[in-house]
């Protein structure tokens, strides 16, 4: 386990694997347990030097409860000083849902630093985040319902709330002129019963640099945890890419 610093907040990364880099970071209420339960450090770290982040306000990394601290900026930099603490120039970056998002702050700011992005079940428009905000306040009710693990349950059950109503408390911005203008390779996905599928589809046509995969049979959760039609598209889009 090891830590970078940013604007005094600890953020927690672990690095695994040789190869070419890839960045894995996760989406909303998990962290970087969430790529070793579904299978993608066994499998990826065989093949590349996987870099995995616990996003402010998540895991192991500080959790601030004000709301500045989760700017589109930060969290993008968040990145970038991990790699540049690994020495790491360029990389591929992976992200799915929130982290996803993240990727629009990397493009923005640090595109220089990436090969290729992978966004899974994200879209680059406006969003008021009130869905989330409910689901945090309900995360007593709905989490016993969820078709995961036990451990995986606990995870969600464990996060810091109050860090979280923080980290989206305001409106994420639209973000598609920054896809439609990206210079480098886009991997996008979506599951095909996620409600969010067609926004996802929709703006993987912003531009020829960008390939769309759905994912069959899949809703919003299962574009992480079905890593076994995931992976393999991983693997793929990355051998075209460098």
């Amino acid at each position: 386990m090891a830590f970078i610093l940013n604007d005094n907040v600890k953020i927690r990364y672990e690095v695994e694997g040789n190869g070419d880099c890839l960045v894995l970071q996760h989406g909303f209420f998990g962290s970087i347990e969430d790529w070793y339960e579904y299978g993608y450090v066994d499998n990826l770290k065989k093949k590349f030097q996987l870099i995995l982040i616990d996003a402010r306000g998540h895991g192991k990394s500080d959790k601030p409860h004000i709301s500045n601290q989760y700017s589109l900026y930060l969290r993008a930099l968040d990145v970038i000083k991990v790699l540049d603490a690994q020495k790491i120039e360029r990389c591929t970056y992976m992200g799915y849902s929130m982290g996803g998002w993240i990727s629009f702050g990397l493009m923005k700011w640090f595109e220089k630093r990436f090969n290729s992005f992978i966004l899974d079940a994200i879209h680059p428009y406006e969003n008021n985040m009130l869905s989330l905000r409910n689901a945090v306040m309900t995360l007593d009710i709905l989490v016993p319902q969820y078709n995961i693990s036990e451990r995986h349950k606990m995870r969600f059950l464990n996060n810091d709330r109050e860090a979280l109503l923080a980290s989206i408390e305001e409106t994420r911005n639209d973000s598609t002129n920054i896809l439609r203008n990206i210079t480098v390779r886009c991997l996008m996905m979506a599951g095909e019963n996620d409600e969010i599928y067609k926004k996802v589809k929709g703006s993987s046509e912003l531009t020829n640099m960008i390939e769309f995969v759905t994912i069959p049979e899949a809703d919003h959760g299962d574009s992480l945890y079905k890593s076994n039609l995931i992976i393999p598209n991983i693997e793929r889009f990355i051998a075209l890419s460098l």
